[in-house]
């Protein structure tokens, strides 16, 4: 049988060939754009990061008792993380507090993209996966699109 090529939307298709296969990876190609453009998206944003701190900001609180009365003596602010195995504790000033906390939670946000830019690279890869082996470690890939709410 002669295979005769034609042109739908941009996408060619032999005839002939398995069409369910075809369609399998039409839709997993424009699915694959759409998370191209949700990565490339995730990178701009971090991009955009200009400061950050590892670490977290908590605050401190003493009671000391002087001449029999507790007295409360702070709030201090704690910037607490940890380096090569030890946890390292610094004290950040009241007029440093803010700039400090802007750059934990930069950090924080960092992290947050970075993680979900590696789930959508791992997905990319099952995507473009042939279903056998996409059969054979299916307990180790999973949609990352959020399901649709039950009707």
């Amino acid at each position: 049988m002669k295979s005769e090529k034609c042109d739908f939307v941009g996408i060619s298709l032999f005839l002939g060939h398995n069409i369910v296969y075809d369609i399998y990876n039409i839709t997993s190609s424009m699915t694959s754009i759409s998370l191209q453009q949700e990565r490339a998206a995730i990178l701009q944003e971090m991009a955009g990061i200009d400061q950050m701190i590892r670490g977290h900001v908590s605050e401190q609180s003493f009671e000391v008792t002087r001449h029999g009365k507790t007295v409360i003596q702070g709030p201090y602010y704690i910037l607490q993380r940890r380096e090569e195995g030890k946890n390292n504790c610094q004290r950040v000033p009241e007029h440093e507090l803010d700039a400090i906390v802007a750059a934990v939670e930069s950090h924080q946000r960092f992290q947050t993209l970075a993680a979900r830019y590696a789930a959508l690279t791992e997905q990319m890869t099952w995507n473009n996966q042939t279903p056998d082996v996409k059969k054979k470690f299916r307990r180790f890939w999973r949609s990352i699109s959020p399901k649709p709410p039950p009707a």
